[in-house]
């Protein structure tokens, strides 16, 4: 890692402007700034007075210690969790501040290491482990800005958990900002903020939509599942999945239709005659129930639209029009229950 990097994180550790650690070595602040951009490095003189303004050795500002593999990062968290069970609060805390010296620009370990000491923390307030908490703040603000965003997920993560505990609820919501729009874990954080804050509805709302998305993403994987043991003729266990799919369509309350139309695939896959008709049936009676999850207690704030009845009516045409062109139904020729439903007269 460049010195330059080493130099920025203890200058924002040491809480120093740029124009005071210039002033303290005689140098001007675009030198500084230089410094820490990786344009240009400090005068080899000047080495050992910016290691000791910042409080490092040598050894630290020269980055000797490079990043760990997950395998070390490990060892040591496990050793950290260790001495938590053993020894006192500020014994490990100083333990760990000396590891975490040794390696300055491995931002997975400050993470985690910042993590668990924030854990052991919040266990150990005998202690008086409160006045640990802004020291343990500053680990995770110097990990927010590691280039990899998920190492900067990381730490708003853990940033958001500390201020929503203090009460600092806008302080928290700020760091949703490092989670995609997209995020279920934003949209969980920022109802976990309104619920807070007692928006109740707006909490709901979210929520809800977390609950109907999992429905709909869920429901895409057992139609996978489906679809891969249709293609090895594993024809029980891919009943298995139509047999989930549609549990889970009536838990989520999402209307007879949904509940009964996967299985009409698995009906024509067998060309069972009986089968077809009674699922068909089923699906053309139960058109009307497409969107029965708008008129559920599980969804109540998500404001559906109203659905006129001349949008179920061009379901069905639409249906029967299909089966009609189906190819995959012509095993159906020739039974009569079959032709009256064709006719729409059944």
């Amino acid at each position: 890692m460049e010195i330059g990097k080493v130099i920025r994180t203890y200058r924002k550790k040491k809480e120093l402007t740029q124009e005071e650690m210039a002033s303290r070595l005689g140098v001007t602040t675009p030198a500084v700034n230089k410094w820490e951009k990786g344009v240009s490095q400090p005068d080899i003189g000047l080495l050992a007075p910016i290691a000791r303004l910042l409080d490092i050795s040598l050894d630290e500002l020269l980055s000797f210690h490079e990043e760990l593999s997950d395998e070390e990062i490990n060892a040591i968290i496990k050793e950290l969790d260790a001495k938590l069970e053993t020894e006192t609060y500020a014994a490990v805390f100083q333990w760990a501040e000396n590891i975490l010296h040794e390696y300055p620009n491995c931002n997975q370990l400050i993470w985690q290491v910042a993590l668990v000491l924030d854990v052991g923390r919040m266990r150990r307030k005998a202690e008086n482990t409160e006045q640990y908490a802004e020291p343990i703040n500053r680990y995770y603000q110097m990990v927010l800005e590691d280039e990899n965003p998920q190492v900067q997920k990381n730490a708003a993560d853990s940033l958001f958990g500390f201020y929503v505990r203090k009460g600092e609820y806008d302080k928290a919501e700020t760091y949703l900002q490092y989670f995609s729009e997209d995020d279920p874990i934003r949209k969980l954080k920022q109802a976990e903020i309104y619920r807070h804050k007692g928006m109740e509805a707006d909490a709901c709302k979210l929520y809800e939509q977390l609950l109907f998305s999992g429905y709909q993403i869920l429901n895409q994987v057992l139609s996978v599942f489906y679809l891969f043991s249709m293609e090895k003729k594993d024809y029980v266990r891919a009943k298995a999945y139509l047999d989930k799919q549609s549990e889970m369509a009536r838990t989520f309350e999402m209307g007879r239709y949904n509940e009964v139309s996967g299985y009409l695939d698995f009906a024509v896959s067998q060309k069972n005659v009986g089968e077809t008709i009674q699922i068909i049936k089923e699906i053309m009676s139960s058109v009307e129930t497409i969107e029965d999850y708008a008129k559920s207690f599980l969804f109540e704030h998500m404001g559906f639209r109203q659905v006129e009845q001349s949008f179920y009516d061009k379901i069905k045409r639409n249906l029967l029009d299909c089966f009609k062109n189906d190819e995959s139904l012509a095993y159906m020729k020739g039974c009569e229950e079959w032709a009256r439903i064709l006719e729409g007269e059944d």
